[in-house]
């Protein structure tokens, strides 16, 4: 559940969750969304998860540019994907960038596809992933402001509709009504304000395909028509992460309201290094494979059952080299 603040109607904690919470004072029900809220006795919550949100109507010299950071040891990176990736020997890794001047001291840093230096570091060295977002206006559009690389902005408007005037620059997946994107001048945009939100890094991808396309860490699917090795892949990332100009907002469903992600299309000589996670864990005296991780409410999925995280033994993970054939098809919501 969410945590709201300190109830105004008393010495209380004022929450928001699924409509079947019980014992709750000033109830309010949306029962059509599912969802209430109301206040508890603070002493009825435990295991807080919290996440940092700072909006800031300001942009001047002091703003961060947008992207997503981790910090180690005190210096500040930029990260690929927080998903990240499992190395040979099992050990959850995330390829971080080098963000400041000049050129990195040590050894294991390697050019990428776009000209930056990366490296990965075993994720138990990052506690939190910090990103940064910025709201600007351009050609009378609102929009966010996902990146920036040397005189470009990423935009994009996340629902919405395409606009009905022909705005050249403007991509978009099949589905018109939702969500665009746009690569356009920096110089074109009237920043508003910026938004910084800070969460735990978690423990990434358990289960999946991971493979590095321009040399960056990233979910990979094939496409629906996709027939060979070197044909009809996609690349996909959620919003928050680090996405270059070949990403494109893609919508998940026809509605309106769909939920979407980032991505790119690119043939088999585009992606490298697949590997396929697998991850298991001991609950209840049995090793089972895990699906996936609910992390905001620290669930642990198993095949038709849920077990809370603290309740299963440390994840095991296992990555397998996989062929680009060999790749299950993107996955859409309908």
């Amino acid at each position: 559940m969410g945590v709201k603040g300190v109830s105004p109607r008393g010495p209380h904690v004022e929450i928001y969750g699924p409509v079947d919470l019980p014992d709750i004072l000033w109830r309010q029900d949306d029962v059509q969304a599912g969802f209430t809220s109301g206040d508890v006795e603070f002493s009825a919550l435990d295991r807080f998860r919290l996440t940092r949100t700072t909006t800031h109507d300001a942009v001047d010299e002091h703003t961060p540019r947008p992207g997503v950071f981790v910090d180690i040891a005190g210096v500040e990176f930029g990260v690929a994907d927080t998903c990240g990736t499992v190395g040979p020997d099992g050990v959850p890794l995330l390829q971080v960038m080098w963000v400041g001047e000049g050129s990195p001291v040590g050894d294991g840093w390697v050019l990428d596809g776009y000209g930056q230096w990366t490296q990965f570091v075993e994720r138990a060295r990052v506690a939190s992933v910090r990103h940064v977002e910025w709201t600007a206006v351009w050609r009378d559009l609102t929009v966010f402001v996902d990146s920036i690389s040397g005189d470009t902005a990423l935009v994009f408007a996340a629902r919405g509709g395409i606009p009905e005037f022909d705005v050249p620059e403007i991509v978009h997946g099949p589905n018109t009504r939702s969500g665009w994107s746009a690569v356009v001048p920096l110089n074109q945009l009237n920043l508003r304000s910026w938004t910084s939100v800070e969460r735990p890094v978690g423990v990434g991808c358990v289960a999946g395909d991971v493979g590095l396309v321009g040399g960056r860490t990233v979910r990979v699917a094939r496409a629906e028509n996709s027939t060979t090795d070197r044909a009809g892949f996609v690349a996909q990332k959620l919003r928050g992460e680090t996405v270059t100009e070949e990403y494109v907002v893609h919508p998940r469903t026809g509605r309106v309201d769909s939920m979407w992600e980032w991505r790119a299309t690119l043939d088999g000589t585009d992606l490298h290094d697949i590997r396929h996670i697998t991850t298991t864990a001991t609950w209840k005296g049995q090793t089972r494979p895990v699906v996936g991780v609910f992390e905001a409410k620290d669930l642990v999925f198993f095949e038709k059952e849920t077990a809370d995280l603290s309740e299963v033994s440390e994840l095991d993970y296992t990555a397998t080299p996989v062929r680009p054939s060999e790749l299950p098809l993107a996955d859409v919501l309908w």
